[in-house]
């Protein structure tokens, strides 16, 4: 994550420097082409931005964004770390994070094909559809919507470590915290991405959060395999 801390001081910095003026006198910043460049959007990509689904996960669109990445990093990505080694640990995030960014366009690209948010909304109760942030498919569109972020990537460590070790304890930090075993909390979380992802369909990008952690489950249950788990720590413990 400190590159991503570092990029992220590049795009403040960045964002304060004039760069070029546009039709009718708009004004752009280096910051805008530096995020129009390294982020993930479908109208460059086939145009040819080919490294876009590698490095828009390096960029973040908030100190809030970045922060509670890196939380779940510091959560999870130790302990999964810690026990596969670091190559393995990388492969994890890229490899999650790639393939969240695919899974965020593709859902960007099925958005025109699900029910309007009317009929979606009509059944969350009125108190909780005044705090969700409803968007017509309409209104987010394939070509000029982006994505940043490494929550593709964060997803899949969570996902690979319930993979690898379903009963280990974790806690859930809410007002107070809840203890639950790793798979309970990557069930939980699918769970409300998937909720989030066809319900909400905001500008978050729940379906790279989804796509990303089904990666990383996968790919842990493959280290499962060749003993990357503690059962022999668990029948000990009886």
């Amino acid at each position: 994550m400190a590159v991503c801390f570092f990029i992220f001081i590049v795009q403040l910095v960045s964002a304060r420097v004039k760069f070029a003026w546009g039709y009718w006198g708009a004004e752009y910043t280096i910051g805008q082409a530096v995020e129009a460049c390294f982020s993930l959007n479908w109208g460059l990509l086939k145009q040819g931005f080919f490294w876009q689904p590698f490095t828009y996960a390096l960029l973040h669109g908030g100190w809030g964004h970045l922060l509670m990445n890196t939380l779940v990093i510091l959560l999870f990505g130790a302990g999964v770390e810690a026990e596969i080694g670091s190559k393995r640990f990388l492969r994890i995030f890229f490899f999650g994070s790639v393939l969240g960014g695919l899974g965020w366009l593709g859902m960007l690209a099925l958005m025109p094909y699900l029910p309007p948010m009317d009929t979606l909304a009509q059944w969350v109760p009125s108190i909780i559809r005044r705090w969700l942030p409803f968007v017509s498919a309409s209104e987010v569109r394939l070509d000029t919507a982006a994505c940043v972020g490494a929550s593709g990537g964060v997803f899949a460590l969570i996902g690979a470590y319930a993979a690898m070790f379903p009963k280990r304890v974790v806690y859930l930090i809410l007002p107070f915290p809840i203890k639950m075993k790793a798979r309970t909390l990557a069930v939980i979380l699918g769970f409300m991405t998937v909720a989030e992802a066809v319900a909400i369909q905001s500008n978050v990008a729940y379906a790279a959060h989804l796509a990303g952690g089904v990666a990383g489950y996968f790919y842990g249950v493959m280290l499962r395999r060749k003993g990357f788990n503690d059962e022999p720590w668990e029948e000990e413990q009886g």
